[in-house]
């Protein structure tokens, strides 16, 4: 599969410019539950897009790209960037940090201490990047959605992200939104909630009901307060399907569906945005808000140090296209973007839809985390039941080996200076380990004495035939010590910070729409 270098750019400044409208556009709503009725921008922009966290942490994740390499991207270092550089103050975005100020790192803080919120809209809104990265390749960008998502989700809201993905990485390559809705569905497990509303919403296209009958179905067959991101990419499904190829109906109809709105329209925008390319978004959308990027939820101050973050959707795209070339001369499994014709066969599209890759990832436990070992291998930390407990309780553990590059070793893990009235069963344990395998090892602890919110447990792990140990410290929390602030969402979001006024120009949605 080859993409042409013109196009793919082309593509690539569709992304971002359909971002900054669909964002800019339902920023006035956010929140708001109730059908919308706009048709064009409310505020008075004067050439300034309206800030968006969508874009923001995109923007974060292409500097990790650009300073590490994509091939060195892991939940952790993700994790470190969103520490040192996401100043957002709600939602998920500070349970991610209250968590990793704790000593859970990704994936761990995405599963811990957020009920509320970890089926919620913030990954799935900031899958561009990926897909940008890995154009005509979902089962790539599948996989750094989900190092991305389980930052500060898990199941559902990593699912979301990664179904996004993969829309996105597969409209680089495929113009038939049907067919990108289908490929999507076979990267996420077909009972989850999300698949169901994406289904239900095809379904109230196909039996010719009206986007607003659409939008209520969806509304009262699933819980939009427990499965949010589910319902919101269902309204992102109604905004690609009634809009039938118009940008201006496409991206309304997905805000006027309410809620999450700049996130609904920022995603439609840049997924129309990549099927059309730049050329092929109206004029009249980009007057407006012009080339720059506005910022609200990042620390400027670290990339100080570095090379700054683009200020314009073109600097933004110039480096992003850098960062796609250099991934793909090193990854056989995207396609090359040549300056050559583009060579895209239906045959390689109808491959697209496997499954394997994504079902890797939904087999992830749901409560870990990795550590790098210091004999070229890796240590997975398993928590069966969560790192929350209390006295008395048992606390299971799971370790796995891997990623050894010996043809032959044996790793022995003992437990040292547990805690006062703590032990383990069995104290010591010992694996063999043959280098393309993966071996696991259990113990349960009998939880002990905990005299402060967190307990870092020490594990020694060795090496037969090394004399060095490796202290690995593993994180649990006590039960009922760790909150965060819940707040009631307002109709005008706090990233909103222009005026709303009157549309003059403004007609009725329903105006011209199929019925």
């Amino acid at each position: 599969m080859k993409i042409n270098y013109t196009t793919y750019l082309d593509k690539v400044r569709g992304c971002w410019a359909g971002k900054n409208i669909g964002g800019t556009l339902g920023a006035p709503m956010e929140g708001d539950m109730n059908m919308q009725n706009v048709s064009f921008y409310t505020q008075e922009l004067n050439g300034v897009p309206a800030p968006n966290d969508d874009l923001d942490l995109q923007l974060v994740w292409l500097a990790a790209v650009e300073t590490h390499g994509i091939d060195q991207i892991t939940p952790w270092l993700l994790g470190e960037y969103w520490d040192q550089c996401i100043i957002a103050p709600c939602s998920e975005y500070s349970v991610c940090k209250m968590n990793i100020a704790n000593g859970f790192m990704p994936p761990l803080s995405g599963a811990v201490n957020n009920d509320r919120f970890k089926y919620s809209n913030g990954a799935w809104i900031r899958s561009e990047i990926w897909a940008c990265l890995c154009p005509g390749a979902p089962d790539e960008a599948i996989r750094f959605g989900y190092l991305d998502s389980c930052a500060d989700h898990c199941e559902e809201g990593i699912w979301a992200e990664m179904f996004t993905c993969a829309l996105e990485a597969t409209a680089f390559v495929c113009d038939d939104v049907r067919k990108l809705i289908e490929i999507a569905l076979c990267k996420i497990p077909s009972d989850s909630e999300l698949a169901k509303t994406v289904c239900c919403a095809m379904e109230c296209y196909d039996n010719k009901k009206t986007w607003q009958e659409a939008r209520q179905t969806l509304m009262s067959t699933f819980n939009i307060k427990t499965h949010r991101a589910a319902v919101n990419i269902g309204f992102v499904i109604i905004g690609l399907l009634y809009g039938e190829g118009d940008f201006d109906r496409s991206i309304c109809t997905a805000v006027n569906c309410g809620d999450d709105t700049d996130c609904t329209g920022a995603t439609v925008g840049a997924l129309f945005g990549i099927i059309r390319g730049r050329s092929g978004i109206p004029k009249r959308w980009l007057e407006p808000i012009g080339e720059s990027i506005t910022t609200i939820c990042i620390n400027h101050f670290p990339f100080n140090f570095l090379y700054g973050l683009p200020k314009t959707l073109e600097a933004l795209s110039q480096r992003t296209l850098k960062a796609a070339l250099a991934f793909s001369a090193i990854n056989p499994l995207l396609p090359v973007i040549t300056g050559g014709d583009s060579q895209i066969t239906p045959e390689e599209i109808e491959t697209l839809k496997g499954t394997e890759a994504a079902q890797r990832l939904w087999k992830l436990p749901l409560y870990y985390q990795d550590y790098a070992l210091p004999w070229a291998a890796t240590l997975r930390v398993e928590y069966p039941t969560g790192p929350i407990t209390r006295p008395g309780e048992t606390l299971p553990l799971r370790f796995y080996i891997g990623d050894s590059v010996h043809v032959n070793a044996v790793f022995s893990l003992r437990f040292k200076n547990l805690p006062d009235n703590w032990s383990a069963e069995p104290a010591a344990l010992a694996c063999s380990l043959r280098a393309d395998c993966q071996t696991m090892v259990e113990t349960q602890l009998q939880v002990g004495d905990m005299n402060d919110i967190m307990t870092d447990l020490e594990l020694d792990v060795a090496m037969a035939g090394r004399r060095q140990h490796h202290t690995v410290l593993i994180p649990v929390q006590l039960r009922n010590t760790v909150s965060y602030n819940i707040y009631a969402e307002s109709n005008q979001s706090y990233r909103c910070r222009t005026r709303i006024v009157a549309g003059a120009n403004s007609t009725p949605l329903d105006a011209g729409m199929p019925r």
